[in-house]
């Protein structure tokens, strides 16, 4: 669904979850993703799993670059092609307890990442994410954040 301010575009994924430290054994599935993408931050996209509290953002550009080579810190949030077909999207997050450490892989056909890419930039075109920034906004609240000027 697209409107004036933002797109919201549904697609599937195969999700493994692996943990490490008091993790347990690894699980797959498929899920539902919703992406979101909202013209007031043109840099970031947003990855959620369909009717969960788990959302991931991250630089729309990385998403772009990734479906053609990897891409993104290995460490967090890391992107690449498998094959002709798929692209891989890693997630490494620490546990609440900082115990352990568990590793989202979601596989997606890499037509659906082509599609989801398309329909942002119906909004903002990739490259084109600057013109959408109000410069004199940003300059009034950093001033505002730093100096206290109102």
């Amino acid at each position: 669904m697209i409107d004036a301010d933002g797109v919201t575009y549904p697609t599937r994924a195969r999700l493994v979850v692996r943990k490490f430290g008091a993790g347990g054994p690894a699980e797959a599935r498929p899920v539902a993703i919703e992406w979101h993408y909202d013209r007031a931050e043109p840099w970031a996209i947003t990855m959620q799993l369909t009717g969960t509290a788990y959302v991931y953002r991250f630089a729309r550009e990385l998403l772009d670059r990734g479906r053609i080579e990897p891409a993104g810190t290995v460490g967090q949030v890391f992107v690449q092609p498998l094959l002709s077909q798929w692209v891989e999207v890693t997630v490494r997050c620490t546990c609440g307890t900082g115990t352990c450490t568990s590793v989202a892989l979601f596989s997606f056909d890499h037509s659906e990442i082509d599609n989801v890419l398309d329909v942002t930039e119906q909004l903002v075109p990739l490259g084109a994410e600057a013109d959408q920034v109000d410069e004199a906004a940003v300059d009034a609240e950093l001033a505002r954040i730093a100096y206290g000027v109102a």
